[in-house]
């Protein structure tokens, strides 16, 4: 019988970001790069008022070097993500 283990993204996430050489095993990377494109269409859906959860911008955050994601939506949904934080964090 085989077992198959299923990651979390914040599993995945947490690999990749610690990960020595920088290499990410491919089922983690389809994982993130799932959980990134549907974030990414979050924020295209709602360019103006999406603010991303803790994962969701760390799954972001961990891929915003991406020509894709230099521009100013992006840089949008960042600062809105911030802005949040920063709210929760003076109540």
């Amino acid at each position: 019988m085989s077992r198959t283990v299923e990651l979390t993204v914040r599993q995945a996430l947490n690999i990749a970001q610690n990960s020595p050489s920088g290499q990410i095993d491919p089922q983690i990377l389809r994982l993130l790069e799932s959980s990134l494109a549907q974030i990414w269409r979050n924020i295209q859906a709602q360019p103006n008022t999406y603010v991303m959860n803790d994962l969701e911008f760390a799954v972001f955050n961990h891929f915003r070097a991406r020509s894709d994601f230099q521009n100013e939506t992006a840089r949008k949904a960042v600062s809105r993500y911030w802005n949040s934080r920063n709210a929760r964090q003076n109540h």
